[in-house]
């Protein structure tokens, strides 16, 4: 019950009273000119009424007093008291109120430096218990906080002779011992009651709760402020990652005389799986064109598509057949990952040829490049030849020659566009509609056509599955 409804109780109890009162005086009135004998029976209903109106008073003042007390303790599991300017204060000034003591003491343990000091008093001086060699009190190894709170009473009486009434209590929560109070009263003659150890139990236990949810959440704050310094080094790092990233990965296309083309990547988080990288040769009319996806995502696939590309620079030749190519890759790779390793990555290794007008490459499980053949009208898949890298040392791969000519269009991409086209574009076969989505394009040019693919990608509100890289390469006229 509240203390408004407790309020609200006695009124309507005092009310009842009244109107009994006046219902008697109504019966006096009536009955006692008529009957000699009602004025003694009015009268002693008048007195018992009084008697109850005096009993429910009483009673509901109890209940409001009770009330208002548990209101009062309730406030102090407070954290905004605990930050406050001496926090402590505001807790003993609130035991004082409440216990109706005139005095209190507060023991806290200092986990930090593990310690038991008095951190503050309210109606005596602190300074009286600044000297106490809590050391010799808590001596004996394994000393509960029970045995703990009696030495410190014994202490208060042996070392500062108090007089009066003197009380300690432990506090304690969640079976950790966060210290002591020493409460007491002047008068030399009064001694605590039943009702006084009740109020200060409440109270210890109380702020027991407010010290520990105090702990709890400094805590959190100091796990919350590592967290964030964890977090701004993991994006240093991430930041580093990323430009060494960005030093392996391309950004611009390659120019060559009679082919242009255009890319895009997107990774999926900070740093992504997804590469691409060109080796020129422009004084035979040859461009050899590398594009690949490492499985995962994230810093791992990162790292591992370092590792992939940086062993295609060692080794790459334009005058290398393709599927050696890879297959050197492949064996290299798996040496350089170890045997336990579960990482591998899709590839395809290919070399423009201008003078002989046509496309050389091999594929070790990559999607399948669409070729636009201008002169049919149509989109021709470029399957892959052989096993991921990474796999198998005894993997194999094939060289497949594809002719070209002016007009064509090769496009090359990772299974995180199709996916894009089925996830965010609400297509149910997202390699189908990039095929469309070429065809429909085939006039236009291949930055055109990257263009509209970053902007689908970029405008898009949903978040992407996968890395996304494109690359579109237009053939022109070839002499």
């Amino acid at each position: 019950m509240t203390g408004r409804a407790a309020l609200n109780q006695a009124n309507n109890v005092k009310l009842l009273v009244v109107f009994l009162w006046l219902v008697a005086i109504a019966l006096m009135a009536v009955l006692i000119p008529v009957h000699t004998w009602a004025l003694p029976a009015v009268f002693g209903m008048i007195i018992i009424c009084f008697a109850y109106l005096r009993d429910q008073i009483i009673i509901q003042s109890s209940a409001i007093e009770v009330c208002d007390f548990y209101s009062k303790v309730h406030e102090l599991d407070n954290l905004q008291i605990l930050q406050s300017e001496r926090p402590y204060s505001r807790i003993l000034d609130t035991v004082l109120d409440l216990g109706r003591f005139d005095w209190a003491v507060l023991f806290l343990m200092d986990f930090e430096k593990d310690s038991f000091v008095a951190v503050e008093a309210a109606g005596i001086e602190l300074n009286r218990f600044a000297a106490v060699n809590f050391d010799q009190i808590a001596s004996e190894p394994g000393l509960d906080d029970l045995t703990l709170s009696y030495r410190l009473l014994e202490h208060a009486f042996k070392e500062h002779e108090f007089r009066g009434a003197l009380a300690g209590t432990t506090l304690v929560c969640n079976h950790t011992f966060y210290g002591c109070m020493l409460v007491g009263r002047d008068d030399n003659d009064c001694e605590l009651s039943e009702e006084d150890n009740f109020r200060l139990e409440i109270l210890s236990d109380q702020i027991s709760i407010c010290l520990h949810n105090y702990r709890m959440h400094k805590e959190l704050a100091l796990r919350a402020e590592d967290l964030s310094e964890r977090q701004v080094q993991i994006q240093r790092e991430l930041e580093m990652s990323r430009i060494v990233q960005e030093g392996v990965m391309q950004r611009e296309a390659p120019l060559l005389p009679g082919l242009s083309a255009a890319t895009y990547s997107r990774p999926a988080r900070f740093i992504g799986g997804d590469f691409v990288r060109y080796v020129e040769d422009p004084a035979r009319g040859r461009l050899g064109m590398l594009i690949g996806d490492v499985s995962g995502k994230g810093i791992p696939a990162a790292l591992v598509m370092a590792v992939v590309v940086c062993l295609f620079n060692e080794k790459t030749s334009l005058d290398m057949p393709p599927d050696l190519l890879l297959a050197d890759i492949n064996i290299s790779m798996k040496r350089f990952l170890g045997a336990r390793s579960r990482f591998n990555s899709s590839a395809i290794w290919g070399i423009f040829d201008l003078e002989n007008k046509c496309f050389r490459y091999a594929s070790a499980g990559h999607d399948f490049p669409l070729h636009l053949d201008i002169r049919k009208g149509e989109i021709n898949e470029l399957a892959s030849t052989g096993t991921l890298l990474g796999l198998f040392n005894e993997s194999e791969y094939k060289s497949v020659e594809v002719p070209i000519d002016a007009g064509d269009k090769i496009m090359f991409y990772s299974d995180g566009l199709v996916d894009f086209f089925e996830y965010n574009l609400g297509y149910q076969d997202g390699y189908a509609e990039l095929k469309k989505f070429l065809l429909e394009r085939r006039t236009k040019t291949s930055q055109e056509i990257v263009n509209e693919i970053t902007s689908l990608v970029e405008n898009s509100t949903g978040p992407t599955k996968d890395d996304i890289t494109v690359a579109v390469f237009s053939i022109a006229n070839l002499t």
